[in-house]
């Protein structure tokens, strides 16, 4: 893990891009200065400015409802133990613009229908009060793991089956937390 904040530092540093400190907290926040610099790798990418401000603002959206997330390219989120991939406006996927469902393996997925996905890849509960409606996943994870899904009273209200399984139309709304890495039966 030390090696990859490593590395991460270094990749950053080499970018230019201007990282600080929040209150009383380690982790690093970003500034209007990267999302400029991710606005222009987009639209180098192939989008216009007026999609890359739009997929920008989409961004910014998901980065106020996921606890302690950062955006790491045009459309990518990084939070503790997963990540987030925002649909493109106009399904443009070249470059450093990465598509939503080419990044589930080896790891639990799922998201809304509006096209972002999330990935979940260490052993852990997770927050996802912030998904609701209509949705999907797919549960790639290694060993025929499990995901429990639990209600907003911590009940558990869904197992999945064993890996690999998935839903095409799974409804997030009644699913505030989720537990990835449950043994199979």
């Amino acid at each position: 893990m030390r090696n990859r904040i490593g590395a991460a530092v270094v990749g950053f540093a080499a970018t230019g891009a201007v990282l600080t400190a929040g209150p009383a907290s380690a982790d690093m926040h970003w500034t209007k200065a990267d999302a400029s610099g991710y606005s222009a790798q987009a639209q180098r990418a192939g989008l216009t400015a007026k999609q890359a401000e739009a997929l920008q603002q989409k961004v910014d959206r998901h980065l106020a409802k996921v606890p302690d997330s950062r955006q790491t390219g045009p459309n990518t989120i990084a939070f503790p133990g997963g990540k987030v991939v925002v649909e493109v406006p106009g399904g443009q996927y070249s470059g450093a613009l990465r598509s939503p469902y080419s990044d589930c393996r080896f790891e639990f997925c799922g998201g809304e229908d509006s096209g972002t996905a999330y990935s979940w890849d260490q052993c852990r509960k997770y927050d996802v009060r912030h998904m609701s409606g209509p949705g999907f996943w797919w549960n790639s994870q290694i060993d025929r793991m499990r995901v429990h899904m639990y209600g907003a009273q911590g009940e558990r209200i869904y197992t999945t089956p064993n890996a690999y399984s998935e839903d095409k139309s799974a409804n997030w709304s009644p699913v505030y937390w989720i537990k990835t890495c449950i043994p199979a039966k």
